[in-house]
């Protein structure tokens, strides 16, 4: 029994740092990013002892906070990775599918990350767990935004709405109605975003996720630009990139920092405005990150 302790406790301190690193990816970038490189470490020193779907689930989100962070070489390598091994555990299997699907949608391969969603609704299907199809969904409304495919982008962020109600968890309602009005932002339909804009406003304001409250100052920011609200948008503007940046560097920066430089008579720089932290390594923004002016939204 004692032979098989040391691994066993390496195994559920795995598991609390894979769900560590999932819990802060709306907060702490970094936080997600140490969590689950400590988790990856524990993999390897135990690897041939552990349970695959323990090793599946700590390469995963190793592999989502790289995508999180614009690492997307890397994640893509630990994501295949993950994939080469057996699962067992349908939460696991599924948790792999969406985030292989995001970084697809990440570096621009829409078709193949709609396929993986799919995929994922399926195995979703027979769980029982409205929250988790909901979260599924609305992966799918993203994808169908940045693709350009708006009508079924409703239909999806409607459908994750749908599943939810006033039991669900905060974080997710606040992620899909934001997703939705972001969508209806960019359709123009801006009377329809400012009527869900402020029924969002009572979950903003019990959200403790900096990085949540950072994606609604820039989507307020783009429905006042769109109205001709310009120093309210540069208000909202300056509020969400003051958070953006205090984070790791990322592609998702570097979109608000040019809509920021085209914001007409904008007061520009911004105090304290650091055009290195606007992407990795100071590097030009990846390949499909500024594709159909969008801002990534909330994602798993």
């Amino acid at each position: 029994m004692n032979q098989i302790d040391p691994w066993a406790a390496s195994a559920e301190k795995i598991k609390l740092l894979v769900e560590s690193s999932f819990a802060t990816r709306y907060d702490d970038l970094e936080a997600t990013l140490e969590a689950s490189s400590l988790a990856v470490a524990l993999v390897e020193k135990w690897r041939n002892e552990l349970p695959e779907d323990v090793v599946v689930a700590a390469w995963t989100q190793h592999g989502n906070a790289l995508r999180l962070t614009s690492r997307y070489d890397e994640a893509e390598s630990m994501l295949a990775r993950a994939g080469e091994l057996p699962v067992s555990d349908p939460p696991t299997g599924i948790h792999l599918l969406s985030v292989k699907a995001s970084l697809h949608r990440n570096t621009g391969r829409y078709e193949s990350a709609e396929s993986l969603l799919v995929s994922a609704l399926a195995a979703q299907q027979p769980l029982a767990d409205p929250v988790g199809l909901s979260r599924i969904y609305n992966l799918l409304g993203i994808c169908y935004v940045e693709s350009g495919n708006r009508p079924q982008a409703f239909c999806a962020f409607q459908t994750a709405l749908d599943l939810l109600g006033q039991g669900s968890p905060r974080d997710v309602l606040a992620a899909t109605g934001h997703n939705l009005c972001h969508a209806l932002v960019a359709a123009g339909r801006l009377e329809a975003a400012s009527a869900a804009l402020v029924s969002l406003g009572p979950l903003y304001r019990g959200l403790t996720s900096t990085r949540l409250l950072a994606k609604a100052d820039w989507m307020r920011a783009r429905l006042c630009r769109a109205l001709k609200q310009l120093p309210a948008a540069q208000l909202a503007y300056e509020r969400a990139y003051e958070i953006l940046s205090t984070g790791p560097r990322s592609a998702e920066l570097a979109v608000l920092v040019k809509e920021m430089k085209e914001l007409p008579a904008a007061n520009w720089p911004a105090p304290g405005f650091d055009p290195s932290r606007a992407v990795p390594g100071g590097s030009p923004c990846p390949p499909g990150a500024l594709r159909h002016g969008g801002s990534p939204p909330p994602a798993t």
